[in-house]
């Protein structure tokens, strides 16, 4: 029996063609950047356990956007719980703290400032 044979140099190179972009496709999705962001857990006498709105609250405060929130607000909810206190670290910086005292949420941020924030009452002046 005769071996069936394809001989055409257009199919040979729409071949190749398809194997390098399916290549490229797949090693672009290796080599996205994660955010950079960590949410890292410290130890404090209060805990606090944060509500969903608690922590859009506190995290919009910081300067986190929505994207950011959603992908981290977990880790900064269950580290209050916890913990207590969590710190924020992007790349190598840290930019912010976030500290349980009594039902509050004391927030220190390297570019926005400093906040305090009751679970029960909102927002609170800070001197």
């Amino acid at each position: 029996m005769k071996p069936i044979t394809y001989k055409s140099k257009t199919g040979g190179v729409m071949l190749v063609s398809m194997l390098l972009a399916l290549m490229a496709l797949s090693l672009g999705g290796c080599m996205r950047r994660p955010t950079g962001i960590q949410i890292l857990p410290m130890g404090n006498q209060d805990v606090l356990e944060l509500t969903a709105n608690d922590v859009v609250q506190v995290m919009r405060a910081a300067g986190f956007s929505d994207d950011q929130i959603y992908e981290h607000g977990a880790a900064l909810r269950d580290g209050m719980a916890r913990r207590g206190a969590v710190q924020v670290k992007i790349d190598d910086t840290y930019e912010a703290v976030f500290a349980a005292k009594g039902d509050s949420v004391y927030i220190s941020t390297r570019s926005r400032g400093h906040f305090i924030y009751d679970i029960n009452t909102g927002w609170q002046n800070v001197r």
